[in-house]
C-alpha cells in the first residue's frame, strides 16, 4: 500500500491496494458510471475530492490486522454512501464521528451547487443499516462491488440507478482478480446483482438480502447465519 506499508495491514491488502491502483482507480468507465477515485463534479465535491476517497479506502484497509475470513460483495457504490466515502456500505459522515474502527474525510462540498434533499456530509440509509449489523463482526470481513463505480441517470449525477446486466459482466474479471487474493473462507452476496456476479464466475457464494428498503431484518439474519457457521 504505497509508503504507507507501516500500518502492518497483511501483505495480501498490499497487493490488493496494487490492484486498485493498477485496474481502478484510473479508469474513465463509458456510460453513466462515475468512478469516485478519479473523478469529481464540481457542484458537489472538493477539488481533491477523489484523492480524499483514495486515501479513506487506504485507512479501511489500513483496519485490517489480519486477512478477512468473509468477503460480502454488494452491488454498486450509492450516490450517498461509497459516492462521497470511497468505502462500500459507508457514509462520509459515519467516517468523520468515529462511528466505525476506522476513520475518513469528507470529500463533498458544505454547500452544494445543487439543490439536494441531503445535507452534506452524507451518509446513506443502507450505510447505517448495513453497520449496525456489521461492527460487531470487523475486522473479519471485507466488504466490496461487484461494480466499483457509481451507477447514475443521465443527466442527474446523484441519482440511484440499477446496474445492467451488462456492466455487471463488464467487471466481474477484476472482481474476480480481488476474490483470488483474499481467499476468504466465505463470499456472502449482498442482493441479487452481487448474487448474478457470482454466478457468472461460477463460485459459491452464500446470499443474503441488501439492508435497504425494508431488508434489514433478513439481512441481519442472513449475516448472523453466516458468521454462526464459520
Amino acid at each position: 500500500m504505497g509508503k504507507k506499508e507501516d500500518q502492518g495491514s497483511p501483505m495480501v491488502l498490499h497487493s490488493l491496494w496494487r490492484l486498485f491502483e493498477n485496474r481502478i482507480f484510473n479508469i474513465s468507465p463509458s456510460g453513466c458510471l462515475f468512478n469516485q477515485y478519479r473523478d469529481r463534479n464540481a457542484k458537489v465535491d472538493l477539488l481533491n475530492a477523489a484523492e480524499i476517497r483514495r486515501n479513506n479506502l487506504f485507512n479501511y484497509l489500513g483496519s485490517f490486522k489480519g486477512q478477512p475470513s468473509v468477503v460480502l460483495i454488494g452491488e454498486a457504490p450509492g450516490p450517498w454512501g461509497c459516492r462521497f466515502s470511497g468505502i462500500p456500505f459507508t457514509g462520509e459522515r459515519q467516517l468523520m464521528a468515529n462511528a466505525l474502527p476506522f476513520t475518513g474525510q469528507q470529500s463533498s462540498k458544505d454547500k452544494s451547487l445543487m439543490k439536494l434533499k441531503k445535507t452534506a456530509p452524507y451518509v446513506s440509509n443502507s450505510a447505517r443499516l448495513f453497520w449496525s449489523t456489521m461492527l460487531q463482526h470487523h475486522p473479519n470481513f471485507l466488504v466490496w462491488n461487484c461494480i466499483p463505480f457509481h451507477p447514475h441517470k443521465d443527466g442527474n449525477i446523484l441519482s440511484v440507478r440499477t446496474p445492467a446486466t451488462r456492466e455487471v459482466l463488464h467487471f466481474a474479471d477484476i472482481l474476480s482478480e480481488i476474490l483470488s487474493l483474499l481467499k476468504p473462507e466465505k463470499i456472502v452476496a449482498v442482493g441479487k446483482k452481487a448474487e448474478f456476479s457470482m454466478k457468472h464466475l461460477g463460485i459459491l457464494c452464500s446470499y443474503v438480502r441488501h439492508p435497504s428498503q425494508g431488508g434489514a431484518v433478513k439481512f441481519g439474519k442472513g449475516i448472523k447465519k453466516v458468521f454462526n457457521t464459520l
